[in-house]
């Protein structure tokens, strides 16, 4: 009789993970849920190198994609103290402290991780 019980409560648990899928997956397809991630992870690399330019108002965003492992890498006009615009420059943006803009480090170091990151 017990075993019957058992049986009958992993049948239970089992009926309600299925229907827990067939639930989540109808809410979204899998290109809808990449597309939501591509969005939630660039808005987090904006803001990570937003943190680390002089005017993060003022910067401006272009050629962006996730890179390998999911770091947000792409290319950032920012103002200098003068208030003009520098340029575009690469950037990766792996985290908070991790964010690394082609300006800051040595050109060859940047290339390497850019390769590592991003491409």
């Amino acid at each position: 009789m017990m075993l019957i019980n058992v049986m009958r409560g992993l049948g239970r648990v089992a009926l309600t993970s299925a229907l827990m899928l067939t639930l989540a997956a109808c809410g979204k397809s899998a290109a809808q849920q990449h597309q939501e991630d591509v969005a939630t992870l660039t808005s987090q690399g904006e803001k990570y190198v937003k943190e680390k330019v002089l005017e993060p108002a003022a910067a401006q965003f272009r050629n962006q994609f996730i890179g390998k492992g999911g770091a947000p890498c792409g290319e950032v006009n920012t103002k200098d103290a003068f208030g003009g615009y520098i340029g575009y420059q690469r950037y990766i943006a792996v985290a908070r402290d991790l964010t690394l803009l082609a300006q800051d480090v040595a050109p060859e170091e940047f290339e390497q991780n850019w390769r590592q990151l991003c491409r």
